[in-house]
């Protein structure tokens, strides 16, 4: 008789961990979906489609860029606009080129292209600096504003490899 009560003791110990263990594993689904239901709700949700910005064949710096090299700038240091004068932006930028024969070109032009970055960063507010989707407006406005102090489109994208608002 002692046999037996071990016996239904050990089957319902049993019963009793299959069931904390499907309950656990439901939790952990749920927490998972919760997670990334919160991340699309932080990240906007939406990515958008090629070539729905219509830019006119010039790939978005969103976009992913196939086929190029990459020229790394040194970290730059910019004085955001604050009334403290205490806040101030460290950023690093890669590049993308169409082919490694431009990078003799932007070697020479560097000097204007960081004096374009500087004067576009230091003139944003920590507040701007430190939005969401700062980072996407910067590298969108630095894509064009390169291009133009080049005087031809030559970068393909711009990609932020460093970012730090103090």
């Amino acid at each position: 008789m002692a046999d037996e009560e071990k016996a239904q003791e050990k089957e319902g110990g049993k019963k009793g961990g299959k069931k904390k263990l499907i309950l656990f594993l439901l939790i952990g689904i749920l927490i998972i979906a919760i997670a990334g239901v919160g991340v699309m709700f932080l990240t906007g949700g939406k990515k958008k489609a090629k070539g729905e910005e219509g830019g006119g064949g010039e790939p978005a710096p969103t976009e992913e860029v196939k086929n190029f090299d990459l020229y790394t700038m040194d970290p730059i240091v910019v004085n955001l606009f604050d009334p403290t004068g205490r806040r101030y932006m460290q950023i690093q930028l890669a590049l993308a080129l169409p082919d490694k024969k431009y990078e003799d070109e932007i070697k020479k032009m560097e000097p204007v292209l960081k004096d374009t970055i500087i004067t576009y960063l230091s003139a944003m507010t920590p507040e701007e600096a430190l939005q969401p989707q700062a980072k996407e407006q910067i590298k969108e406005e630095l894509l064009k504003k390169l291009n133009q102090a080049l005087g031809k489109h030559i970068i393909m994208a711009v990609y932020i490899t460093q970012y730090i608002v103090e």
